[in-house]
């Protein structure tokens, strides 16, 4: 007998005419979400009232993470074994580039952006954002307390981590930690690739349960540790250039050196699907 089937010899099952309209099997709602291959990754594709209600009202049982690649995430995935691993493991990729949106456009391809800073000050700033309990895995305690100022009916659990590295004993301690803390959201904030390879262990580990974001700098832009640019330079797609220079020794490898080897990944792409058309 198959599963879930229940055949009796005396039941009488009913034809069309006769099953009442509650009885019929109704078609499960379309999902907002659509997936957009574009330069070798997967990215998810919905709006941004969407993918704040997904976050918002998910409960998931096991542990769940997002990640939100940009130029130097893409550049990094195709030579990095590692990096791209962490990547596959991921539930969602939202892009945060808007220079990868400008180069899937030209293809007619909407990559909508919708930034990992920008992510975390909505879901804080959101009224349903105060039934639920945030940790924040890498600043500092005192940036915690400048948000729990900002945000004072929002639930904000700390978890230090330092400067850590991967399968380290500070590393282990952390992942401890995390699965210990009674969350619902994690906002896991150690740079990238560090904070796709802690979500991974979290979820590989199977103890942590809740929705994991790998949002890099977005709590030292809400605590003005690091000045974020402003909207119409973002609006312009030359947010890489107000950091680069507010951080030149820091930012100059991966923007000058690192980032414009996307416009040759592009490329390569676009020729392989102009020759995979013909």
């Amino acid at each position: 007998m198959i599963a879930g089937f229940n055949r009796h010899p005396t039941s009488h099952m009913p034809n069309r005419s006769e099953q009442k309209p509650e009885d019929s099997l109704t078609a499960a709602p379309a999902s907002p979400f659509s997936k957009l291959q574009f330069i070798g990754l997967d990215f998810d594709i919905g709006k941004q009232a969407d993918w704040l209600s997904l976050i918002l009202n998910s409960k998931p049982e096991t542990f769940e993470y997002f990640v939100t690649p940009n130029v130097y995430h893409v550049i990094l995935l195709e030579r990095d074994d590692e990096v791209a691993s962490a990547y596959e493991d991921a539930f969602r990729k939202v892009c945060d580039s808007k220079i990868l949106s400008r180069l899937a456009n030209s293809q007619k391809m909407n990559l909508r952006v919708y930034p990992g800073a920008d992510i975390v000050q909505d879901l804080l700033a959101d009224p349903k954002a105060q039934n639920l309990r945030f940790a924040v895995v890498g600043p500092d305690l005192s940036q915690i307390e400048m948000l729990r100022n900002r945000y004072p009916g929002v639930d904000l659990q700390y978890i230090p981590s330092g400067f850590m590295d991967r399968g380290a004993q500070d590393w282990e301690k952390a992942l401890t930690a995390t699965e210990a803390c009674d969350a619902d959201i994690f906002l896991i904030c150690l740079s990238f690739p560090k904070q796709e390879f802690f979500a991974q262990d979290l979820k590989r580990r199977g103890s942590a349960a809740g929705i994991g974001l790998c949002v890099g700098a977005s709590i030292d832009f809400l605590t003005d540790r690091q000045k974020r640019a402003p909207e119409w330079v973002r609006a312009c797609g030359m947010e890489w250039a107000f950091r680069l220079l507010a951080n030149p020794k820091r930012m100059w490898r991966r923007y000058l050196w690192d980032g414009p080897k996307i416009i040759w990944m592009f490329l390569k792409w676009w020729h392989k699907s102009a020759s995979t058309m013909k």
